[in-house]
């Protein structure tokens, strides 16, 4: 009960830093030229949602042929997890986990959570090693053609440098079993032995789908990769369209050190729930480094928020339909 609260209490503290965040980059930048450069958008948000459903799409694509390996799952039915685990993750203060957690039982009527829950960390796993792909390129080419300062080079290094050290760790984890190891926690601690052996099948059923994925066609693995790798060029893609919408000159290797740098930002504070004010500040300090204006940059991180804030609406929307289908259903059965 203690460890819960005191969860929570980390939960409010890194929404409120982050709204914090948030606000002091709108008065330091200024609101009026902000909302001057919001109103050149216009009819371009309508191009940036739907690079937003292209990068589901493509993602859903990925994890349909990983998905595929343990048990095939109608596309729309992931499509519509993918939605709605964009959306938990806006609205929900669980650090971008609560989303992820959830695919696996949205899915849960197609494939049973001792499949689905493999599907989903292996192709987490994945998209982990496409954004390293995506971030390792796009920094590179950043730092041969663009003046970056020192100490942003050293941060994105080490920020790159968790991520593959990250990947590694959850590929060994995968591939090994989770089973031994958490057998060697619960003779450390007593009060998680219980737990473990409440689980212990579970656990070794998950093991046993992790290893079939990684027995799967080398091909389909690959290409699973590359959709993810194609999703990140279309959030690439998202910062092009915002810039050329603000009016300003579009440099695509400066649109790719916009968006690499975005997404290292957002991968370091993952602690903070939509990394709110975090990725507002990393698009305003990269659009800075590269020679646009402030207001340019808080303008591309708003606009990108109004985007994730409208597809958390959809959820909202999505999921309270759903709840009206079984309202409806059990209602059907009650008069019958």
């Amino acid at each position: 009960m203690a460890k819960q609260k005191n969860k929570n209490r980390l939960q409010i503290i890194s929404i409120l830093f982050g709204l914090l965040l948030f606000g002091l980059l709108i008065y330091r930048v200024g609101l009026r030229e902000t909302l001057t450069d919001l109103s050149r958008v216009g009819w371009w948000f309508a191009v940036c949602c739907l690079l937003g459903l292209g990068w589901i799409f493509l993602q859903s694509l990925a994890w349909s042929i990983i998905q595929g390996a343990l048990q095939k799952v109608p596309f729309l039915a992931l499509f519509k997890a993918k939605i709605l685990a964009d959306g938990f993750n806006t609205l929900l203060p669980a650090a971008n986990f609560g989303g992820e957690a959830a695919r696996a039982v949205i899915i849960k009527r197609y494939s049973p959570l001792r499949e689905g829950i493999p599907g989903v960390v292996f192709d987490k796993t994945i998209e982990y090693s496409a954004s390293f792909i995506y971030l390792g390129s796009s920094l590179l080419i950043s730092l041969i053609y663009l003046k970056i300062p020192e100490k942003m080079k050293i941060s994105s290094m080490v920020v790159l440098s968790v991520i593959i050290v990250g990947i590694i760790v959850l590929f060994f984890l995968q591939f090994r079993g989770t089973h031994k190891f958490l057998q060697r926690l619960s003779h450390l601690f007593p009060r998680f032995r219980k737990w473990f052996l409440e689980k212990e099948e579970m656990i070794k059923t998950l093991d046993a789908n992790m290893r079939l994925l990684f027995k799967h066609s080398p091909a389909k693995l690959i290409m699973a990769l590359m959709l993810h790798v194609l999703s990140r060029f279309l959030g690439a893609a998202e910062v092009l369209v915002i810039i050329k919408a603000l009016g300003l000159h579009v440099d695509l290797i400066k649109v790719l050190f916009i968006s690499a740098f975005v997404v290292l930002i957002n991968t370091a504070f993952f602690i903070i729930p939509g990394q709110w004010g975090a990725a507002e500040g990393a698009n305003v300090l990269a659009a800075i480094t590269v020679g646009y204006p402030a207001a340019a940059g808080l303008s591309l991180g708003l606009v990108r928020r109004a985007r994730k804030l409208l597809f958390a609406a959809l959820t909202l929307v999505i999921v309270f339909l759903d709840r009206l289908k079984i309202k409806s259903k059990k209602g059907r059965k009650h008069d019958n």
